[in-house]
């Protein structure tokens, strides 16, 4: 497996993509609806988060929140 990194984000976590024989997991992730495009940062993934919210796959199957959402109602806010 090998990793690009892409940058560092805020609280120091980096962005990178992930492959594995030619196959971009992150892609490969988002498209079958195991993580979401990330749109603050990149819009790499959108088209492949449309395709998995189309087809209601995994975490598109049924309600949930967006991780930054999430946090938000989590802190009061």
């Amino acid at each position: 497996m090998a990793a690009g990194n892409c940058g560092v984000v805020c609280y120091g976590r980096f962005i990178a993509v992930c492959h594995q024989d030619g196959t971009d997991l992150n892609g490969w992730l988002v498209r079958e609806g195991w993580a979401d495009a990330y749109r603050r940062y990149s819009r790499d993934y959108i088209r492949d988060e449309t395709e998995a919210r189309s087809a209601r796959r995994n975490i598109w199957s049924g309600r949930f929140d967006m991780p930054w959402d999430w946090r938000r109602a989590q802190r009061g806010g």
